[in-house]
């Protein structure tokens, strides 16, 4: 006779293994901000009392954007932290090769595609060099002097790409110096001052530009790595923190330890709803494209570092309790979603680089197909429509291109 087993006392990691993975629907949410800021929300469409609640669909790209860098900050140094690669030249390389079969694949199938059906002009001659900048990674919207309509997204995957380079430099820099709370918290705090003086310093010598062109903005403020390294340095610098946090088992800290959960939602929350009324009341006026750029140092200089402090306290508060926890997770799918649905938060986590590659120039082309008379009507109609056929097209690639590539990964690079 076959014994019964008592899933009360398996260990924790088993009974586990088909949780929620809160920073893949944090990404997905992400997604989604950008989505919908870029497919316009009309102003005063919602109105209630004569109250404008129109600024609560004015999600701000920008934030969306340094969630995506702080993640991505936190889980390279993770891959070194937990000592899925090693440190040596061996480690760095397959933590490289890695990184490229995850991002070029997709990347580069994306360029060849937009190139021949939605961006023809790219592939002249004299457009050669701006081509040339898409596919080295050194990419912006307004690189050029006359720019060249591509896929703006393309530029936060360059940003990405750069910070790769100097992942491993990081980690061996760290491990040797910060060991501690005390120096952790140092260093973070110098990492904010040194990035607010370089924030200065383009704003001083470029605060017309940066004030009155979106391209400036982008060029000398936005989208260069070192005005968002801080980003990347503060959810790296979590895995340093959770390394070194000793928790207590006093009844005290265990409640905190499970409100902690609580309050980064709220803070996630809170800072969606501050900066996208930001964005709606100060920062875009009432004017209906914003031609011009950043009009407020709120955007410059507080939202971005407030961005990265309350992404890094959401990624500690949900990874601190299962750092070490090796267990092959269950893969996404039907059944696993119908025994815990929460999971359903999963899907556009895991289709976000497809869908943040693909939208805009979907939306590019059914822009003009869905307008109506009722401005916010139009809003839904190409919001559903992008996301629908983004999210069809994310999945195709994901299947075609993306899961190929991941075969040729080496998922472990320890030293001998």
């Amino acid at each position: 006779m076959e014994k019964s087993i008592n899933y009360l006392h398996l260990p924790k990691v088993i009974q586990n293994n088909n949780r929620l993975d809160v920073l893949l629907a944090l990404r997905g949410f992400a997604c989604l901000m950008v989505v919908i800021i870029h497919c316009a929300p009309p102003r005063n469409a919602l109105i209630y009392q004569n109250y404008d609640l129109s600024w609560l669909i004015f999600s701000h790209g920008a934030v969306a954007v340094w969630i995506f860098f702080c993640l991505s900050g936190y889980l390279m140094g993770k891959a070194f932290y937990t000592e899925r690669y090693s440190s040596d030249v061996t480690g760095v390389i397959n933590f490289w090769r890695n990184r490229i079969l995850r991002i070029l694949p997709l990347y580069y199938f994306a360029v060849l595609i937009l190139s021949i059906f939605v961006y023809p002009d790219v592939l002249k001659f004299e457009n050669w060099g701006y081509l040339l900048r898409v596919c080295t990674f050194t990419y912006h919207p307004y690189i050029a002097s006359q720019p060249i309509a591509f896929n703006d997204v393309f530029w936060s995957l360059s940003t990405e790409v750069q910070f790769y380079i100097f992942v491993p430099f990081i980690y061996n820099l760290s491990k040797s110096l910060i060991f501690k709370k005390k120096q952790i918290i140092a260093a973070t705090i110098l990492i904010v001052l040194i990035a607010f003086l370089i924030k200065t310093l383009s704003w001083l010598s470029f605060s017309h530009q940066i004030n009155q062109q979106m391209g400036y903005a982008f060029k000398y403020w936005y989208t260069p790595i070192f005005n968002n390294i801080d980003i990347f340095l503060c959810g790296f610098l979590v895995n340093v923190f959770i390394k070194y946090h000793k928790p207590s088992s006093s009844g005290i800290n265990k409640i905190l330890f499970i409100n902690k959960k609580y309050i980064a939602i709220i803070l996630m929350i809170l800072l969606y709803l501050l900066t996208s009324h930001h964005l709606y009341h100060q920062e875009l006026w009432a004017l209906p494209n914003r031609p011009a750029g950043w009009r407020t140092i709120t955007t410059i200089f507080i939202f971005q570092p407030l961005t990265a402090i309350i992404t890094s306290l959401f990624i500690f508060a949900f990874e601190s309790d299962n750092y070490h926890i090796y267990t092959k997770k269950e893969k996404l799918s039907f059944a696993a979603i119908l025994k815990n649905p929460l999971r359903i938060l999963e899907v556009l986590g895991n289709l976000s680089y497809g869908v943040y590659i693909w939208h805009l120039p979907i939306l590019l082309r059914i822009y003009s197909i869905f307008s109506s008379e009722i401005p916010i009507e139009a809003f839904y109609n190409r919001l559903v429509a992008t996301l629908i056929l983004s999210v069809i097209l994310a999945t195709v690639t994901y299947y075609l291109v993306e899961l190929p590539a991941a075969k040729f990964k080496k998922n472990h690079s320890f030293s001998n």
